[in-house]
């Protein structure tokens, strides 16, 4: 694996393209909203950023509870996946 292709490289791409991003979260809990820094423990600092938490129901239906951010601080050991968007 070259540098270029490293995970900590397509953060920084993601950074100067300034694309959303979906974050799965360990608690079952999904952000999307613009990467702005990260560190080498994946702690990442976010922008505009909505909270998707999913709320149990009877009917098995994907219902989400919303919040919004404007800045956020993410401690990276709860990170489990990060997507471009």
């Amino acid at each position: 694996m070259s540098t270029d292709d490293s995970p900590l490289s397509l953060l920084s791409k993601n950074i100067f393209k300034n694309r959303p991003m979906i974050i799965f979260l360990r608690n079952n809990r999904k952000l999307l909203g613009y990467l702005r820094a990260y560190d080498k423990h994946l702690n990442l600092i976010l922008e505009n950023v909505k909270e998707l938490k999913p709320i149990s129901n009877k009917k098995k239906q994907n219902i989400y509870n919303e919040r919004f951010f404007s800045k956020l601080v993410l401690r990276g050991d709860s990170v489990i996946l990060i997507i471009p968007i």
